[in-house]
C-alpha cells in the first residue's frame, strides 16, 4: 500500500509535495538602457541583421546612434564587407549598381556568412560606355563609403554610405567636376585625381578630410602624368604615400608630409616572347621577372589590394606580395587549401587579414560569388597565409562579373 493511500485510509491527510522556489523570469528590456547598449554592443555586427527583426525594441536599440557610440567605447569595433555588384543586362551595364553587406546566417556556424541587399542610391552614375573603365570611384574611410565623380556628364557630387544604419547621404561636393576619378585613402584622408574636364585645373588633385568634411588642396603632379579627358588613372595607398598611375603608364608617388610628388619606375611594355623562348624562360618565368623589372607598379597589372602596409596581388595562378626591402614579389605561401579560381577575383583588408571574393559558374544561369577569409603572418622574410574559412556568399541568376564589382570594409 502506498504512503498517500495509507495516510487516506488512517484519516490523516496525504503529505504534500515541497514546491520549488523559482526565481523570477527577468525581461531583457527591465534591464536599464545603458546596460542594454552594454550587451548588444559585444555581439558581432554580422548578427544585427538578424537580431533586428526579433522585435521592434530590439531593432530600435540596433539602430540607434548610442549603440555604434558603446561599441567604440568598449572597443568593439570591426571589420565589415560591402559588395557593389553591377548585372549585365539591357543596356549591357545596369546603370545602378547593387549594394550587399555580409552578415551571419541566422541559427548557423560561426564560418556560415552570406551577403544581404542594403539600400542602393537609385542614381545613374556607373560605367557608361563599355567595360574598361569606371565613371566613379569607391572608398571605404571608417563607418562610411564613400563615392565620387559621375557618369557622363561629370560629377562633382559625393554620396555616402553610412555602414552603421545602411543609408545614404551627401558629402560636401569636390571642388572639380570628375568622370573617371582615381580614389585612395592614406592616412585616414581620400585623395581624388583626374578625370576633369581641364587637365590643367589647379584642382586637378584634391583631398578630403572626414573628420572635418572639408576639402583641400594638393600640388598637382608634372604634365606627363595627367591624362586626356576620359583616360584611366590608377591609384593606391600605402605606407603614408599615394602611388598614382597615368595611361601613359608612368608613375608619381605623393608624401602628404613633405607635400611633394616623386616620380617612379615606368611601367616596361611586356616581354618580347621570342626573346623570352631564346632565353628559355617559359611564360610564367617571363612574368615572375617582368613583375620584379616593374616593382610595386606591376600591382595595377593585376588584381590587387593594401592589407596593413603590404601591397598582394593575384596573377592569375597565385597570390603574390611586395617585399619593399628584396624589391620583389614574393609568394604567399599557406593557401593551398583554397579552392582552385580562375579569372577575376577580388581582394580587400578586413582587419588586418584578406577577404577574397570570386565567381563559379553553377547549373544554367545560377552564378555563386565565394569569399575566402586569410590571416597572415610575416615570418621573417616570407609571408604565411592561413585559410581560416571560404564558402558561397551570394547566389544569383543576374549577369555579373567581379570585374566590375568593388569589393570595401568599412569599421562598425
Amino acid at each position: 500500500m502506498s504512503t498517500r493511500t495509507s495516510a487516506v485510509a488512517n484519516g490523516d491527510q496525504p503529505p504534500r509535495k515541497k514546491m520549488s522556489k523559482q526565481s523570477p523570469e527577468i525581461s531583457l528590456w527591465s534591464l536599464p538602457y545603458d546596460l542594454i547598449l552594454n550587451i548588444i554592443a559585444r555581439v558581432s555586427r554580422m548578427y544585427y541583421p538578424t537580431l533586428s527583426v526579433v522585435s521592434k525594441k530590439l531593432g530600435s536599440v540596433v539602430a540607434s546612434p548610442e549603440l555604434y557610440q558603446t561599441r567604440s567605447r568598449l572597443n568593439r569595433t570591426e571589420s565589415c564587407l560591402y559588395l557593389c555588384l553591377r548585372y549585365y543586362r539591357d543596356p549591357p551595364l545596369d546603370p545602378n549598381p547593387h549594394w550587399f553587406a555580409l552578415c551571419m546566417k541566422p541559427n548557423r556556424t560561426l564560418t556560415d556568412r552570406l551577403f544581404i541587399p542594403v539600400t542602393s542610391p537609385d542614381v545613374r552614375h556607373e560605367r557608361s560606355t563599355g567595360l574598361t573603365s569606371k565613371d566613379v570611384s569607391i572608398v571605404a574611410a571608417g563607418s562610411n563609403i564613400y563615392k565620387t565623380g559621375g557618369y557622363t556628364p561629370s560629377s562633382s557630387e559625393v554620396l555616402v554610405l553610412d555602414c552603421r544604419f545602411n543609408t545614404w547621404h551627401s558629402a560636401p561636393v569636390m571642388r572639380e567636376k570628375r568622370s573617371s576619378p582615381a580614389a585612395s585613402l592614406v592616412e585616414g584622408k581620400i585623395y581624388v585625381a583626374g578625370g576633369c574636364e581641364d587637365v590643367n585645373s589647379e584642382n586637378w588633385v584634391e583631398v578630403f578630410d572626414p573628420k572635418t568634411q572639408t576639402w583641400g588642396n594638393v600640388t598637382n603632379p608634372g604634365a606627363e602624368i595627367r591624362p586626356s579627358s576620359g583616360a584611366e588613372l590608377e591609384s593606391f595607398g600605402i605606407e603614408g604615400k599615394l602611388y598614382l598611375f597615368g595611361h601613359n603608364r608612368k608613375c608619381v608617388v605623393y608624401d602628404p608630409k613633405e607635400a611633394r610628388w616623386n616620380p617612379m619606375i615606368e611601367l616596361g611594355m611586356g616581354m618580347d616572347m621570342d626573346v623570352v623562348m631564346g632565353m628559355g624562360m617559359d611564360m610564367y618565368e617571363a612574368m615572375d621577372m617582368e613583375m620584379d623589372m616593374n616593382g610595386v607598379a606591376s600591382a595595377v597589372s593585376y588584381f590587387h589590394c593594401v592589407i596593413g602596409d603590404v601591397l598582394f596581388l593575384w596573377n592569375e595562378r597565385e597570390f603574390r606580395w611586395y617585399d619593399f626591402n628584396a624589391s620583389s614579389w614574393k609568394k604567399l605561401n599557406g593557401v593551398e587549401d583554397l579552392p582552385d579560381f580562375d579569372g577575376d577575383c577580388k581582394m580587400v583588408d578586413v582587419g588586418g587579414k584578406m577577404a577574397v571574393l570570386w565567381k563559379v559558374f553553377g547549373r544554367g544561369e545560377e552564378r555563386s560569388i565565394w569569399c575566402a577569409e586569410i590571416a597572415l603572418e610575416r615570418r621573417g622574410d616570407e609571408m604565411w597565409g592561413k585559410v581560416e574559412w571560404f564558402d558561397v556568399v551570394l547566389t544569383t541568376h543576374e549577369q555579373c562579373g567581379l570585374f566590375d564589382a568593388d569589393i570595401l570594409s568599412a569599421t562598425v
